[in-house]
């Protein structure tokens, strides 16, 4: 693989200077955040997830940690992938090692993936069981039993014309931020920087991260069955912690999600722990807490 690193971000953004630096494999160009030194962790987010979500769990993490956050194509500020490139399991796990080789990094990372990206982390573990030190699953994605009723090419070009539409016609632009806040009930702590809610009503606004997040949404059905495949083929072995999050409020929702949280760990017969009272951004919501779960993988 062609890979190269660059220190500075390329100066795309006038109005605010782009925190992090910007790696290129095999051509496309990766937004990152690279904080601190010692053992390296990378981390992962969700659907739709930026660099600025972590930003609390690397402030702790980075005091004695090597911090690596990447944004995905299409998110932070990533560039998108190519016309009629979508998401794959097996095609995240080696971003993830393609970041790594671009930063020198050769000893076992931790790698820690919340939502979709929990596919992802346990993917990397199983493809490349020497280059990877352990894995948390953060309130993981867990489908079994995925519908596929619509072919993923028509999908794919539905969420394309979808973007299109709600872009053209100003939509996104309006309430994209808003969207933000409504599909993110994680509180940020007092003391938010200003410049993270200005990347908040800047990356939720552009067309790129529209278009990526409801392909990697649409496709979710082939990454999981992809998953499984890959799970058949190659096995888990090393430590992993699979942390659910919980609002500490009874709902049948919640208890539904523990039940399948605990079923995630079994299987993959992984330390199963709760994040608690947490919503699903838990690393927003409690930092301190998701890094200690890291540390003690490390």
């Amino acid at each position: 693989m062609d890979r190269a690193a660059s220190t500075e971000p390329t100066a795309l953004f006038p109005v605010k200077h782009p925190p992090g630096q910007y790696v290129e494999i095999d051509g496309q160009r990766l937004h990152i955040l690279v904080r601190g030194s010692g053992p390296t962790v990378v981390l992962c987010g969700g659907l739709g997830s930026n660099w600025f979500d972590w930003q609390d769990t690397v402030d702790i993490l980075a005091a004695e940690h090597h911090v690596v956050v990447i944004d995905r194509p299409g998110f932070g500020l990533s560039d998108p992938l190519p016309a009629g490139a979508t998401p794959t399991v097996r095609g995240e796990a080696d971003r993830i090692i393609g970041v790594l080789d671009a930063l020198g990094v050769t000893e076992p990372a931790v790698v820690a993936g919340h939502s979709i990206a929990g596919f992802y982390a346990e993917a990397v573990a199983r493809l490349y069981p020497s280059r990877i030190r352990g894995v948390l699953l953060l309130d993981s994605s867990a489908e079994s039993d995925p519908r596929r009723f619509i072919p993923a090419a028509v999908r794919v070009e539905t969420a394309h014309l979808i973007a299109a539409v709600l872009t053209k016609t100003g939509l996104q632009q309006l309430v994209g931020p808003h969207v933000r806040r409504v599909l993110n009930q994680a509180t940020p702590p007092d003391g938010t920087p200003q410049e993270t809610f200005d990347w908040v009503d800047d990356i939720y606004r552009r067309p790129t991260y529209l278009a990526a997040a409801l392909v990697e949404d649409v496709v979710y059905p082939d990454l999981t069955v992809e998953l499984h495949r890959i799970r058949k083929q190659f096995r888990l072995d090393v430590p992993a912690i699979v942390a659910a999050a919980h609002t500490g409020r009874p709902s049948p929702w919640g208890k539904r999600w523990i039940k399948t949280q605990r079923k995630l760990a079994a299987y993959l017969r992984a330390e199963f722990t709760v994040v608690m009272p947490a919503h699903h951004h838990a690393m927003i919501d409690k930092p301190a807490e998701v890094a200690a779960l890291i540390a003690e993988l490390v």
